[in-house]
C-alpha cells in the first residue's frame, strides 16, 4: 500500500479475510523499519506475545523485550501479528493493556494484522473495550 510505504514509521492496523496480504504489508514495513536500523522493532505473534508476558509473570529474572522495549523511551514498534487469535482471561487483558498502554503513552509505533475489524474484537469477545480504544487511538485502519 502506497500510504503504509510513504509512512513505515506508522501505527498500522491491518485487517481483512485469510489470504488477503495482511501479513506480507506487515512484514514489508519490518523489513523497511529494520533495514534502516533506527527503530528497535520485535515481531511477535499473538500466542509468542502472551507466552513472553506469562513467561515474566512466572519467573521474576525473566524481562520480556517488547514489555521492556515498551517501557523505554527510545524509539520502538512492535509488530503483533494475528491479534484475534486469542482466547481472553483476566491475565490476558490485563498484561495486554499494560503493553499497549505503554506503546500508547511512550508514543511507539505499533501495527497488528487480524482477520476482525476493531469493533469485531470487541463483540467477538476477543480483545478488551480498553485495549481496543488505545488500537483504534494509536493506529491508521487499513481494510485489505
Amino acid at each position: 500500500m502506497a500510504l503504509m510505504k510513504s509512512f513505515p514509521e506508522g501505527s498500522w492496523y491491518l485487517t481483512g479475510c485469510h489470504g488477503s496480504g495482511k501479513t506480507h504489508l506487515f512484514y514489508a514495513q519490518f523489513r523497511e523499519l529494520a533495514a534502516a536500523g533506527r527503530i528497535r522493532c520485535h515481531v511477535r505473534s499473538t500466542r509468542e506475545l502472551v507466552d513472553e508476558l506469562k513467561r515474566m509473570e512466572l519467573d521474576n529474572e525473566f524481562v520480556s523485550p517488547a514489555m521492556a522495549a515498551a517501557n523505554a523511551p527510545e524509539p520502538y514498534h512492535l509488530f503483533w501479528d494475528d491479534i484475534d487469535k486469542l482466547k481472553l482471561t483476566e491475565f490476558k487483558t490485563e498484561v495486554l493493556f499494560e503493553l499497549v498502554d505503554a506503546l500508547y503513552r511512550r508514543k511507539h509505533g505499533l501495527t497488528v494484522t487480524a482477520n476482525y475489524s476493531l469493533q469485531e474484537l470487541v463483540e467477538r469477545e476477543r480483545m478488551h473495550p480498553a485495549i481496543v480504544r488505545r488500537l483504534d487511538d494509536m493506529c491508521r485502519v487499513i481494510q485489505i
